[in-house]
């Protein structure tokens, strides 16, 4: 249950960090909308998959080196 609560805040982190990368950082380049459309995405799966019980697209990557 905490795992599944840990999940669901920080996808919403994301996805905060996310739409302000996208809406209120700087002059707007493809850059700025990559990074922010990656992060809205993952944030929001995180928070789809803490309210289903099944893992993330971040959790199925594995241990990274």
């Amino acid at each position: 249950m905490l795992h599944r609560l840990f999940l669901g805040v920080f996808g919403v982190l994301l996805m905060g960090v996310g739409l302000y990368a996208l809406f209120f950082a700087g002059p707007f380049t493809i850059l700025q909308l990559a990074g922010g459309s990656a992060l809205v995405l993952l944030g929001g799966n995180m928070v789809v998959s803490a309210w289903r019980a099944r893992e993330s697209w971040l959790s199925r990557l594995g241990p990274l080196p």
